[in-house]
């Protein structure tokens, strides 16, 4: 029984991360190049995306968290997951670690940055500096999640190989 709901949490697990890295992916390389060149105003296509994509991937953050909490404890056990003695354990730290970055800058984008480049927007009517190099810091967060991304899928195929 116990493998099946490993199996289980697991699938969960990885279906959350393609979710998430994926959208991301295709973000940055399809939509974004495709709303620049054929679009006068990207900017609303790529927040109708947003809009839609958000709620995806909060909700695949949550679920990666809980089912690596689960996957954990259910693969190892919890003294070894603390004791950073084992190249899993580091591994897994890692992994976290960097997960947890990349979610706090999900949210920062989401709860304050995006919201932030909204009002001046509305306030000021056409974009200003101040909205561009907003624009330019979010964007360049979006990159910085989708390496980090990859150096979590990356420490997901090492812990697959112990």
């Amino acid at each position: 029984m116990n493998e099946i709901l490993l199996t289980v949490v697991t699938w969960i697990h990885l279906l959350s991360a393609v979710v998430w890295i994926g959208g991301i992916f295709f973000i940055l390389f399809v939509a974004l190049p495709v709303a620049k060149k054929t679009l006068e105003q990207p900017g609303k296509l790529m927040g109708a995306i947003s809009k839609r994509f958000v709620p995806m991937a909060n909700i695949s953050i949550l679920l990666i968290f809980i089912t690596g909490i689960f996957m954990s404890l259910l693969s190892h056990s919890f003294s070894e997951l603390i004791s950073l003695n084992s190249l899993w354990s580091q591994t897994v730290f890692a992994k976290v670690l960097t997960a947890l970055v990349m979610a706090s800058i999900h949210f920062y984008r989401g709860l304050s940055l995006t919201p932030k480049i909204e009002r001046l927007t509305a306030a000021e009517g056409s974009p200003s500096g101040k909205i561009k190099e907003l624009q330019r810091l979010s964007l360049n967060l979006v990159k910085t999640n989708f390496i980090l991304g990859t150096v979590v899928l990356f420490l997901t195929g090492m812990l697959s190989a112990y």
